[in-house]
Order: C-alpha cells, then structure tokens, then sequence
C-alpha cells in the first residue's frame, strides 16, 4: 500500500461520513439551538430556544420546555454536525488537491539510472564557494522550532540533536553524511499559518528549498487530520509532492523502509547513498 492508497481510504472514510450527516442534517429540526444564562445566588441557570426566522425574515427565538428536551438534544447535534461537516469538507478539498498532484514515481529515476549521465551531471554541478559558505551558516545559525510537546523529542541523533523517532534520525543520518544541509522542525510561515516541516533542506548544489514530511501515524485520527491540513497548505503555497516537497511514510501495518529514504535522497539531490552500507 503507497501513501496514495491511503490518502484515498481516507477520502472514502469522510466521503461515508459526509453522507451520514447529510442525511441527518436532511431530517433534521427547522431553526438553531440558542441559550440564555441567569445566575441567582451565585448559581447559573439556563433556558434553551430554538432560533428560527419568520415570514419577513426577522429572527425570533422560540422557548424549549424540559417537557421537549428531545428537540433542544436533536438541535444540538445539529448544531455540532454541521461544524463537523464543515471540517469534512475543508478535508475532502485538501485530499482532493494532494491526489490531482500527486505521482508516486517520478521520471527522474530513469535518468539516475544512466551511470554515464549522472557522472557528467555530478561533474558539470559544482557549489560555488559563496553557495557552500551561505549553506553553511545557515546549517549552522539559530532557527525557530516547534515548541510543541519537546518532551517527545527522547531520540538521540548524529548530529546531537534530538528527534521525535528513529525514523526521523535515520533521516539526520543520512542528510549529515552526505553534508546536505538541514533543519529540523523549523518554523515556515505559509497561508497565514506557522507550522513546522519535518525538515527544511537546502539543495547543496542549488542552494534550492525542500521540505521533507515523515509521516509516521496516519493511523491515527487526529495525527491524520493535521497531517490533511498541513498538505492543504503545501500544495496551495506551490510546495507540491516530487516537486519541492519530500514525502516519507509508515504506520503500524507498514513501518519504515530505510530503502525508501535512500532512494528520495537519490532522487532529490543526485547523491550516491550505496556506499554508506
């Protein structure tokens, strides 16, 4: 199973989900659940309304008597249902952007299969020495990092930074020795968001940007949520898939292969990585 496959089990999940709320929403009461509050002696009371519109389109409240509690329950899980709906559909857009740009393979793996072409490319791309001095220091300088949950960051790694899986420090493994240069977990403000790539890498013959996501838990809910939402960003900020932007995966049923990350690191930065095993 490619990440392809998974992002369409996904799709189909709220895709199912979507249609059962709709469903609801169809049958559902006329109008808005509403509340008022009032306190006396320091205790909160509180009355429920049903917000509806009337025929010159004037908004009026209706009052909910216990004895009706069943409308005031059906009305709050419209209310909730809808945003629901709401975040489903921000979902099924991001899926649907990630799979119209999407390629699990990339023509490029044929080119570095020709030994004489890559030799004369490896050849004709040297750094410049101001490109290798400005990739340097900015390997080197001070970044801003996720400040979430750094109590999970318990992995050591070869460059004495520490990361979240061992997955991820097989990936500093291998960017420190081949000396491309590299952040982790830094700060990109993108769609009027801040989030933070697995890793930003700058190509060290180019100087150009990539951004390299692991994405080890889509098997979880929530983690698969974020994971839709930061995609959505990526490919509506021109950061797309076998483009600018590395994508690396696993999950319980499918853990890491270790070929796979050799393999994008040949593919993205023409570096020989078979001589390091």
């Amino acid at each position: 199973m490619n990440l392809r496959n998974i992002i369409e089990e996904i799709r189909e999940a709220r895709q199912q989900e979507k249609r059962k709320i709709e469903l609801f929403l169809r049958d559902a009461p006329i109008g808005t659940l509403v509340y008022s509050k009032t306190t006396t002696k320091g205790k909160a009371y509180y009355k429920w309304y049903v917000a509806v519109r009337d025929q010159d389109g004037n908004r009026k409240r209706i009052y909910i008597p216990r004895k009706n509690r069943k409308l005031a329950h059906l009305l709050a899980r419209k209310r909730l249902l809808k945003k629901r709906l709401a975040d489903i559909n921000a979902q099924l857009s991001a899926t649907d952007a990630f799979l119209a740009k999407y390629r699990e393979y990339s023509d490029i793996d044929a080119l570095l299969d020709a030994p004489l072409l890559e030799n004369l490319l490896a050849e004709e791309q040297k750094p410049s020495d101001d490109l290798a001095e400005e990739l340097r220091k900015w390997a080197e300088e001070d970044y801003e990092q996720n400040p979430k949950h750094p109590e999970h960051k318990i992995v050591p790694t070869v460059d004495k930074i520490m990361v979240r899986s061992k997955s991820e420090a097989f990936i500093v493994m291998l960017l420190s020795t081949l000396h491309i240069p590299y952040r982790y977990e830094c700060k990109l403000e993108i769609g009027g968001y801040d989030i933070y790539p697995d890793f930003t890498i700058r190509h060290p013959l180019t100087g150009k940007v990539y951004y390299w996501e692991h994405v080890g838990r889509l098997d979880k809910e929530d983690y698969r949520q974020d994971f839709l939402f930061k995609m959505r960003l990526y490919v509506n900020n021109g950061i797309l898939p076998d483009h600018n932007l590395i994508l690396t995966y696993e999950s319980d049923g499918h853990p890491f292969d270790i070929t796979i990350a050799q393999d994008k690191i040949r593919e993205f930065f023409s570096c020989e990585v078979a001589d390091l095993y």
